[in-house]
This record gives C-alpha cells, structure tokens and sequence, in this order.
C-alpha cells in the first residue's frame, strides 16, 4: 500500500515537474511572440510614416533659419491637404485620397529635438541617452522614409529647391524607392518661396498618392482648394463659401477639362442644391465621373447617379415621359454601385432611396389600395422591405450616415401615412413584440403606430448625428403630426426652417398644420400666408409648386375646408 502510494506522488511529482517547465518555456514563447507581435507592428507603423530629415540652405548664407522654414511650411501644405480630404470623407460622401498618404513626423532625427518630442530630459543623462541611442538605433533595422530638402544657388542667379524621399516603400515590405522632386527658375526672391513650396507640396502629394486621376498639380491644387471651401459650406451655410468652391472646381477643369474626379464633386455641389436646374447639371457632371478607371469612383459616381435620378422622379416629378423609366433607371444604377464596392454605404443607400420610391410607385399605380400596401407578397411591398434591408445595411457600415437614418424614417413615414385605416394605438408591449419578431425573422410588421414610432426614432438618430439636417427635422414634424403630437411637430418644422429659411416643403408643412382645428395654434389666414411663402421658395420650379399646392388642397379637403370658402382660393391658383 505505502509502495502505491509513493508510486502515486513520485508520478504526480513529475507532473507537476513537467509541467512547471513546460509553463517556464511556454513563457518564452509567449514573451518572444509578444515582442515578435510589437515589433511587426511597429514596423508596421514605421512605413505609415515618414520622417523630416535635415534642411539645408545653400541659397543665402544669412537667412540661417531659411531651410527650417522651408521645412516647415511644406509640412504645413501637406498636412493642409491631407486634413481637407480626410474631412471630406468624414462629412460627406466624397472621392478622397487621404488614406493613401502617409502620415509626416517632423524632425525626429535631430538629438535635441528628439529629447523635447519624448519629453526625456528629466529623467537623468542616463535613460535620456539609453533611450536617444534606441531611437538612433531603430532606423538601423525599420528604415522609416526620410524626406529632405536643400535649397540652392548655382552662379549669380539661377536657383534650384531639391527635396528628396528615401527609403519610401508605398506597396511592399522589402521594397524601397527614392523620390526627387526639383523646381528651378532664373531669379528668386524670398516672396517667392510660399508659392514654390505650395507647388512642390501638391506635387509630392499627388506622386505618394498614385493613380493617374491627376495629370497636373494644379488641377489637383484648386480642387482641393474648392473642396475645403465645400466643406467650409456645409458647416457654415454661407453661400460665399459656395460660390468660391464651385469657381476653384471649374478652375481646376481649365488644367484638366473632363478630369472625372473634378466633375464628380462639382456634380455634388450642384445635387445638394436641391434645385431641379442644378440636379441636371449634376446628373451631366456624375455621367462624365463614370468615364474613368477607378473602381471606386465609378461606385460613387454610379450611386450619385441613382440619387439624382431618384430625386428627379420624387422631388421634382421630371424626367422621362413615362416617369417610372427614369426611377428604373435610378435603381440599375444603384444595382451598378453595389456591384462595383460592396462596402460602399453610399452605394446602399442609393439601392434602398431607389428601390423604395420604386415600391412607392407600384403601390400608387394601384391607387394604394390597403389589400395591396399590406400584402407581403405584392412586388411594392417586397420592394419596400428590401430597401429597409439596404438602409440596415447602410447603418451597419457606417453608423453615421445620417442621411440613411432620415431616409429610413421617411419610408416608414411615408408607409404609415397610406396605413390610416389602421388603428390608431397598439399597446407598448405588442411594439416589443414586434420588434423581437423582426429581429429574431427578419420580417417587416407592417402595423401603421409601430412604423410612426420606428420612424421619429430614426429621425432622433440622424439629428445626434448632425442636429442641423433640416430633412431629418421636417420628417420628424411629420410623424409627431401623423401621432397628433401637434406641439411637438410644430416645434419640428420650426426647427427645419431655423437651418433651412427657404425650405418650401417644410414652409408648406407648417402651413398645413395652421389647418388642423385640435392644434392650438390654428389659424387660417396664417396657413394661407405660410403657403404662399412656400410657393414663393419654388417660384421657377413648375413641377414642384404644383406639388405643394395639389398636398395643400389634399390636406384642406382632409380635415374638411372648403377651399372656395377662403381667401386661399386665388392663391391655389397662382401662376
């Protein structure tokens, strides 16, 4: 007993034996693949970036600080650059190259600037050297791109500015190039420098960048130029800002008349109008962004295409003889986005605004009889469903995109509002039910109160995204109004009209809830007014005045006013 028993410990003995020295090597291993991971990664960010190596002037022996300066302000002009196209990504569905470009360090290769930039003087002479000799040492091994600079003066006169990129390795890892770019003129004065350093800055940009979208610098200078005053716009709303962005576009195609990437931003300038004129003009500019060779830029332009033809269907009721051609059309060129970029939110987004005005079409052909907007099986209300899909879909890639959070809540709206017929309330509980049902099958519940919930959330959703989207705002108005929330509403429109004056559906959507007796606001004379401001907003767009005018009549006959009864007889009329 006692002999099987010492056989027991001495074998659990060397368990644990084996076991402590497999745990002791297995720390190695794990030590060795976490510095084995820090260091790919490092490498990793070491060829995202590029150092600023020495500046030397050659040029003028007593301007001593001439080449720092030089340095500095290149490092300025791509930072410019580079800020304004990562903007326009971030803000608006725009061609951008900033993640193309690497990121700029600025002299790290200088022992006095390095100590300040880590911040190591104050830990002793000791680790402050330990540390300076590391990052001396690193380069050795990782070889960052260093970007230097010289300016010279060759006899009485002539003066040339060299900047040089070594060990630049865009692509692979163990493949490194040497840039140089050069500028060269007879005479130079110091007032000179800024613009030469501009040029060299668009230059080097455009050459880190690659692709061929650009043939000149300066083509790709007022483009961007017009694109930071785009972006100064749809923060500022000023309509300087507008019109100085729309003159550097056109600029910019006197260097390069059909450059694609050009036309397909000025064709987004003109769609953000929201004038049918300008949506043409847009529709001809995002025709032209199609002829090129980039993958992603034909998913853009071909998605910008749908939206226009979209809203040149819906908005503007323009467009082919038979207008459901145009909204088809709309939809194949959504389709061609999608297929181009599936990972475009831009692309989604077309598919679903396109596919819902086209099951709203089909429902409205058959005079949106209730059998037909509730029947799971019709080709609107698959159609529909498929755009809810393509808007979550949009969601899921960019959380942000706000303008698919309005839209989303409009075709829920826009469905509630053919639902009226419906009960008007359904419990708190049943909408949860709902909402677990559509989650856990994928199912669209077609119920009027649950969709007017679903779609002042998604109107909520896109204003904490951007709290001046007067769409979002007017939509918002509308499902408080279709709830009888009648303050809450007219708070709503107001709201739109506070970011957007010359909103005319929103100018006649407040109008119209001047109509409604409940509202304790109610006010005939001052619906009328409002009205006549909304027409007044699209004076010289025919198609979408008589809209305004055929909702308001619709809306008067709904809650009952005669129209002959009221001065507001003449104004329904008006040319």
């Amino acid at each position: 007993m006692e002999n099987d028993l010492e056989g027991i410990l001495d074998i659990s003995q060397s368990l644990i034996d084996s076991l402590t020295a497999w745990s002791e090597t297995a720390t190695w291993f794990i030590v060795a693949a976490v510095v084995l991971s820090a260091a790919l990664f490092i490498s990793y960010r070491a060829r995202k970036r590029i150092l600023f190596g020495e500046w030397i002037n050659r040029y003028d022996s007593e301007q001593t600080e001439l080449g720092k300066s030089i340095a500095d302000l290149l490092l300025f002009k791509l930072r410019y650059i580079k800020r304004t196209h990562e903007l326009s990504s971030a803000k608006i569905s725009l061609w951008n190259t900033f993640e193309d470009i690497p990121s700029f360090r600025q002299n790290l290769d200088k022992e006095i600037d390095l100590l300040a930039s880590v911040q190591l003087g104050n830990y002793g002479k000791i680790i402050s050297g330990t540390f300076t000799f590391l990052f001396r040492l690193f380069p050795l091994f990782i070889k960052p791109a260093s970007l230097s600079g010289n300016i010279n003066l060759f006899g009485e006169k002539k003066t040339i500015i060299h900047i040089s990129l070594e060990n630049y390795s865009p692509q692979k890892w163990f493949k490194h190039e040497n840039l140089l770019w050069e500028k060269d003129f007879p005479e130079m004065s110091m007032e000179d420098i800024p613009d030469v350093i501009e040029e060299m800055a668009y230059r080097i940009y455009i050459d880190l960048t690659g692709g061929d979208l650009f043939k000149s610098w300066q083509c790709f200078m007022y483009f961007t130029k017009g694109l930071r005053s785009y972006l100064n716009y749809t923060e500022l709303k000023r309509a300087s800002d507008l019109e100085d962005a729309e003159e550097q576009y056109l600029k910019a195609l006197e260097y390069e008349e059909t450059n694609p990437v050009v036309k397909y931003n000025l064709g987004v300038l003109k769609y953000y109008q929201y004038k049918n004129d300008m949506n043409d003009e847009a529709i001809l500019c995002f025709k032209q962004a199609l002829n090129c060779n980039d993958r992603n830029l034909r998913a853009r332009a071909s998605s910008a295409m749908a939206n226009a033809l979209g809203q040149k269907y819906s908005r503007y009721k323009t467009g082919k003889p038979n207008s459901l051609d145009t909204i088809i059309e709309a939809v194949d060129y959504a389709e061609r986005a999608v297929a181009l970029n599936k990972k475009l939110d831009s692309a989604y987004k077309a598919l679903a605004y396109t596919t819902h005005q086209l099951g709203e079409a089909l429902a409205a052909r058959e005079g949106n009889n209730l059998s037909v907007i509730t029947d799971p099986d019709h080709r609107s209300t698959k159609l529909r469903i498929s755009a809810i899909q393509h808007y979550k879909r949009t969601l899921r890639i960019n959380k942000k995109h706000f303008m698919a959070s309005n839209n989303l809540a409009n075709l829920y709206l826009e469905w509630a509002i053919q639902l009226r017929t419906q009960p008007a309330e359904v419990s708190w509980l049943t909408t949860w039910k709902y909402r677990l049902t559509e989650f856990y099958t994928q199912q669209v519940i077609i119920d009027r109160t649950y969709f007017l919930k679903k779609a002042v959330y998604h109107c909520e959703e896109a204003l904490k995204v951007n709290p001046s989207y007067q769409f979002a705002f007017d939509n918002l108005g509308n499902a408080w109004y279709e709830r009888k929330d009648y303050n809450k509403s007219y708070s709503a429109y107001q709201n739109a009209l506070l970011y957007a004056p010359s909103y005319a559906e929103a100018q006649n959507d407040l109008a119209m809830l001047f109509l409604v007796k409940e509202y304790e606001g109610y006010d005939l004379q001052r619906a009328f007014e409002r009205h006549k401001e909304a027409l007044m907003c699209v004076k010289d767009e025919l198609k979408r005045k008589e809209k305004l005018i055929t909702i308001f009549k619709n809306r008067m006959l709904e809650l009952q006013i005669p129209v002959e009864e009221y001065m507001g007889a003449e104004l329904l009329t008006m040319d």
